[in-house]
């Protein structure tokens, strides 16, 4: 099966598409991800997955990271250079 985190999963024998939500676990388990999974449309297929967190993992929320931050701060700029060359209306 591919990673819980990739876009439209399915099921390998039915094709139908398989949900994943991250898990409601409080508290959360150390060094674990945990995923409530089931087939689309029938919750009796619901169960609970729990993944090692790994180095792969640590690497992608810290690239993640890096680009939203670039990305406001960029979005923040643009938003204050518009705000300061706009001209102002006079009434």
């Amino acid at each position: 099966m591919a990673s819980p985190e990739s876009w439209a999963v399915r099921c390998p024998s039915c094709r139908r598409a398989i949900r994943v939500r991250p898990a409601d676990v409080d508290p959360p388990p150390a060094g674990t991800l945990a995923y409530d999974v089931e087939i689309a449309g029938r919750p009796e297929t619901r169960r609970r997955v729990e993944m090692p967190w790994t180095p792969r993992e640590t690497a992608r929320l810290q690239r993640w990271l890096l680009w939203s931050t670039v990305l406001t701060l960029a979005l923040v700029g643009v938003l204050l250079a518009a705000a300061l060359l706009w001209p102002a209306e006079t009434c």
